[in-house]
This record gives structure tokens, sequence and C-alpha cells, in this order.
């Protein structure tokens, strides 16, 4: 099965999920085209997790040596106080004995430029801020600022949390009266953040450079909500994070909400990135005085590599520099008529799990898993696939986004009942358990039905632990054998003496019952039901020659069967 000749699908946004779903569509061989809004691109300098659940997808790809050699495996996170006590630790692995189960973390820009050099420079189109998005039965036009248009099948939203494709959907719904109460609220942040990845840097003075594996510290500041976390990366970079709750834009969130709702319908899309309310997401604006504000809260947190925090900070270039907000929202409606959603634009989910661009990039596979079986373009057959799509996915991004929440709670909230919560999760809550609740979001390992299957590696602690459980076996069913003919064969206690048969009452009185023991011990292996026929006719004619002879019989225990 193939997808239809001639489809062609429109993706807004040149993020990561837009560059992934380029890249698979690429390979389900449909024709697609990248808008991006920016000029120029241009990702936060800092770090971002993958976790092990689309290792699978990115083997299929061709993509995953390069991004294991752009990246390092995540161990763990190790909390730590502000004077660099250890608080306790969490094991992010799935699988304490697989690579192939632990997190790549790396650079945020290393891997967009990777996965840009993907995308064949003619499929992407940079400075196309869309405005507008029209259907007919057959077709959908997306018009830009630029008065340009592109038409397609189908377009994509995967343009982030404020979403320009989201908005226009949303309006045309609202305005149909379709729209859910829920999807007219606007995003949902507490937390502000600063965020950096220092210039390479010498191993000398930071050996944690060198560790192959990249193992998270995160310090917790004394009755205050601020904490600081340091990833090591590649390249011997570290990036770094400084943030925490932020009460003034909760409530101006909340005196936003209210004022928005008074307004009406504009509620879901009545922002711009330079507007001042927490549906506009001003957060990603910044100015230095407020990161020299934030970043003087840390000043006296002990750094875990040795130093100051101050010098990983100083040694961080101004355009690696960032503070953003942290929002989280899961909206309901996902698509209409020949608009769909992935990633950001769907699910915003609050990165402290490095659960974001994971659940982006199932979004992607699962759609173009559909789309490869698509029998028409028509727009009564898009709405069972989005459904479809929507069936499979809206639930494991809920479990994503819970579990990213319930872990920024765990680390940045304040008071009794908050300490008592981290005291019990990292000191006392067993290493097993923490990975079983961490590994919820990744049972589930889907891949491209339409490419090769990914091939299952064997890892030497694993193969090891395969060859002990096969001699185990082995072992095993030879005992069982054993048994089995030990009950077939008489023993010496059970055989009946006979008169004429005296050689077995001159072999006891000659040797003691260990001689025996060791006789029986060094006697050949025990007999097979064949081999034992054949003993029992040679025995046969044996004692017929003997008959013959008149030779008496010697009284052997492997002359007589039950």
């Amino acid at each position: 099965m193939a997808p239809p000749e001639g489809m062609r699908i429109i993706i807004v946004g040149g993020g990561l999920a837009g560059l992934m779903m380029g890249i698979m569509l690429d390979h389900a061989g449909i024709d697609y085209h990248i808008l991006e809004q920016a000029s120029r691109l241009r990702p936060l300098g800092t770090s971002i997790s993958l976790h092990p659940v689309i290792r699978d997808l990115m083997e299929q790809l061709g993509l995953l040596e390069e991004m294991e050699a752009l990246s390092k495996p995540m161990r763990g996170i190790t909390v730590l106080s502000a004077k660099g006590r250890r608080m306790g630790r969490i094991d992010t692995r799935t699988n304490k004995r697989r690579h192939g189960h632990q997190a790549m973390v790396m650079s945020r820009p290393d891997l967009h430029e990777f996965l840009r050099s993907k995308i064949s420079p003619e499929r992407l189109t940079t400075g196309k801020r869309v405005i507008d998005i029209t259907e007919t039965p057959s077709e959908v036009t997306v018009t830009c600022m630029d008065e340009t248009t592109y038409v397609g099948h189908l377009v994509i939203g995967a343009d982030g949390a404020y979403s320009a494709v989201r908005q226009i959907m949303y309006k045309q719904l609202q305005e149909r009266g379709l729209l859910p109460e829920v999807d007219k609220k606007p995003l949902h942040f507490d937390k502000q953040c600063v965020v950096g990845m220092t210039a390479p840097l010498d191993p000398a003075r930071y050996p944690v450079l060198l560790d192959e594996q990249c193992e998270v510290k995160v310090l917790l500041g004394k009755d205050q909500h601020t904490s600081m976390w340091f990833l090591p990366l590649q390249g011997n970079r570290i990036a770094w994070c400084v943030g925490g709750p932020d009460p003034h834009q909760l409530l101006q969130s909340t005196d936003d909400s209210a004022s928005q709702s008074s307004h009406g319908s504009g509620s879901h899309n009545s922002g711009s990135r330079g507007s001042h309310h927490s549906s506009s997401g001003h957060g990603r604006d910044w100015y230095p005085e407020t990161i020299v504000e934030i970043c003087e809260d840390v000043r006296n947190f002990k750094c875990p590599y040795g130093g100051s925090v101050m010098d990983l900070i100083e040694a961080t270039p101004k355009g690696m520099v960032s503070k953003v907000l942290l929002e989280e929202k899961m909206y309901r409606t996902w698509y209409h008529g020949r608009i769909v959603l992935v990633g950001d634009s769907c699910h915003k989910i609050v990165p402290f799990f490095g659960q974001g661009a994971s659940q982006a990039i199932l979004d992607c596979a699962c759609l173009t898993n559909l789309f490869f079986d698509l029998r028409s373009t028509d727009t009564e057959s898009f709405l069972p696939l989005f459904q479809q799509y929507v069936d499979t996915r809206m639930e494991t991004s809920k479990i994503a986004s819970d579990s990213s929440r319930e872990f920024a709670d765990l680390i940045y909230d304040q008071g009794f009942k908050a300490d008592i919560a981290r005291k019990i999760v990292l000191r006392y809550t067993p290493s097993w358990l923490l990975r079983m609740i961490t590994g919820t979001t990744h049972t589930d390992r889907p891949f491209l039905k339409f490419l090769r299957p990914p091939t299952k590696k064997v890892y030497p602690n694993e193969q090891k632990q395969q060859d002990q459980k096969q001699s185990n076996q082995q072992l095993k069913q030879l005992k069982q054998q054993q048994s089995l003919q030990s009950l077939q064969l008489p023993s010496l206690q059970r055989l009946k003496l006979q008169p004429s048969m005296l050689s077995l009452q001159d072999l006891k009185q000659q040797q003691s019952m260990q001689s025996l023991n060791e006789w029986k011990q060094q006697r050949p292996t025990m007999l097979s039901l064949e081999e034992w026929k054949h003993y029992q006719q040679q025995q046969h004619s044996m004692q017929q020659l003997r008959q013959q002879l008149s030779v008496p019989q010697l009284d052997h225990p492997l002359h007589r069967h039950p």
C-alpha cells in the first residue's frame, strides 16, 4: 500500500517537530513543503533530551548513529542543596543494563542543525508568517504575510506553543460555535528560567566533561524556589538553567485571563509574541537586566564541578543565553477540516522530564503511518484518520505532561509537606521503583511500518545474561533426564541375588560401599532407551553363549531391568 499519488502536505514550522515531520514524509514518498516564520533559524542555546522511546524510529530513518555521536546517554539526576550536600538521586534509565534504554542529551542547536541538513533546501522556506488558511473540497491554501500562497491537500501545524495555525483553526471553530471552552483558555505558566550553554571548556578544569555519560546535577536553594541545573554535553560544553516559579507572572496571568474572558471570543488567539499576557508568549522576550537579576539568586550556590557557578554563566556567549517562560497546556481539539496539529501546538509540556521533543516525534510517526494507508485526498478521508491519530496519541501525551508537572512540583515546591515528599522520593524510594515510574511513558515504542523494522540489538551484559540463562536451562534438562533414567534403571539396593550369581556378593566382601559409589559415579552416562534395548540384546546373546559353554553369569547391576 502507498499514499495517494500527488499528495502534498504543507508543514508550518521549521522547528524540531516540523523537520522530523518532513524527514518522515520524505521516507514515505509524500511531497511536502516547510514554511518557517523566522528569517533565520536560531534555536535556544541549551540542551535537549530525547527519550529511549524514539530510538527505534531514529534507527529506521538512518539517524541514530549520528545522533548518538552528538549526544551523551543520561545516567540519572542528582539533587544537591545550594551548599553541595547530596539530597538524593533519581535513576532515569528504564533498564540499567542497556545503554539503549537511556535518554540522549545533546545541544539543541546541534540537533536542529543536524535535522535541517537532512531536508532539501528547496523544501524549506524561511521568513513566511502564516496569516490565513482557506479550504475547498479538494485542497487547502496557506496565505503568508508577504501575500505569497502555498497549495496542498492538508496543513500540519508544527509551529510551537503559540501556533498561528492553531489560532486560525480555533477562530474558524469559534465562529461556528464548535470550540470547547477549555480550548479558549490561554496557556498556563507559573515558572520562568534563564537557559544557556557555555563555550567549549577545559576538561582539565572540569573533568566531568570527559565522562561518556551525562549525570544531571540540580542545586536547590534554601528557603527559596530558585534552582540551577547542569548538563555536561558533547564538545566540552555544559548547559545550565536557572529558574523557578514566577509568582508575579502567575498573578498577571490570572488577571489577564479574567480580562480576556470579559472580551469573549478573542481569548484563544488574542496574543502575539510581543503582547503582555500569558497567552502571548512574552516570556520568550528578555531583557539583560532580568537575566542578571535571576542569575544573582544563585551567585552563592556551590558549583558541583568546582569553582563558582558564575564562572559557567560568564563562560556562556551572550547569543547562547535566553529567558523563557515554561508554559503548559493540553488542548482538546487537535484537528479540523484539512488542518491537524502536532507537538507543542496541541500539547505544551513543561521541559522538566525532557518529554516535549519526544512526544512531538511520536506525533509525527503516528500521522505518517496513517498517511501511508490513505486511499484518497478528499476531506471526508482525513476526518477518521485524524480522529484515530488523536485516540492514539492524546492519552500518552497527557501521561507525559502529568509526569513532567509532578517532577517540576517535586523540585520547586516549598513548605513542610514539599520537603517531606522530596525526602521520601529522593532518599527512601527504591531505584527500581523510580525506574518503573519514569519508564511509564517509554513502554510504547512505535516504528514506521513502511520502513524496515528496527533490529533488536543485543548488548554485552544482556548477552552474558542470555548465555547464563541458556546454561541453566541445559543443566536443568540434564538433571531431569538423569532423574527419569534413574527410575528406569535398578539401584544396587534393589537388586535380588540369585543363588548362581555370586559376583556381587564377592564384590561386596572385597570393596566397601564407598568403592561401590565411586564405581557408580565413574560408570558410563545413563543409557537411552534405544541403547538399553541394544545392550539387552547383546546380553541375551552372551547368556545363550554361556549356557552352551557352561560359563557362569556374573551378577552385574546393568544386566537387570525392572
